[in-house]
């Protein structure tokens, strides 16, 4: 292959990358403006400024691009988020989770707008939800130093009880940052949950 086609394919390859990103950028508007189960193929490319038959080269459905979405956001905390949720459960102090919680709390704050959307996607359509859960296990993976302390045979039960406490707290800033059903000041509310997750997993109190 001459340079001239490479430069080309190279060319053609980057002009892709980036329509690509403008449709994922462009749902999110949409996702975060309509909701996930009002939000329309149409209503994406339209905002994307492509036309259907170019979201389909991207892709297949709405959960891929939703899903795409999710996993754009979880990128924005995950190349650490777990490694440093793993490293604070292995000091095993209250305070190094409480730290790690408040971060985690700045997070869910600063993603309100799409949070609404993920939720709905998660009980509307199994195909999001499957894939969500297919994110968590591979993240999870990040908890290998505090699982190391507990002998193999447990080790699956320990990375569980962390799992579900996620969910409850994903339910927990859910409640209380969009929907504001809880009116819980946030100290009140990291006090809260950090005694649950250290009542869940035995860790030392301060």
């Amino acid at each position: 292959m001459s340079n001239e086609s490479t430069e080309l394919l190279s060319v053609r390859e980057e002009q892709r990358r980036m329509t690509r990103q403008r449709i994922i950028t462009a749902a999110r508007q949409v996702f975060e403006e309509r909701g996930y189960g009002q939000a329309s193929i149409g209503d994406i490319a339209k905002a994307a400024k492509v036309n259907r038959a170019t979201f389909y080269l991207h892709f297949t459905n709405k959960a891929e691009v939703f899903t795409e979405v999710y996993r754009a956001v979880r990128e924005d905390q995950s190349a650490q988020y777990w490694s440093l949720l793993g490293r604070a459960l292995a000091e095993g102090k209250a305070a190094s989770v409480r730290a790690w919680l408040d971060g985690a709390l700045s997070w869910w704050e600063s993603q309100a707008a799409l949070l609404p959307a993920i939720h709905e996607a998660m009980a509307s359509d199994l195909e999001v939800a499957a894939r969500w859960k297919d994110q968590i296990d591979q993240l999870a993976g990040g908890l290998e130093e505090y699982l190391a302390q507990f002998p193999e045979a447990r080790r699956e039960e320990r990375r569980l009880r962390v799992e579900l406490l996620m969910v409850q707290l994903d339910q927990v800033c859910f409640r209380a940052i969009v929907q504001k059903v809880f009116a819980i000041e946030r100290t009140q509310l990291l006090d809260v949950v950090t005694g649950l997750w250290v009542d869940a997993l035995g860790l030392e109190r301060d």
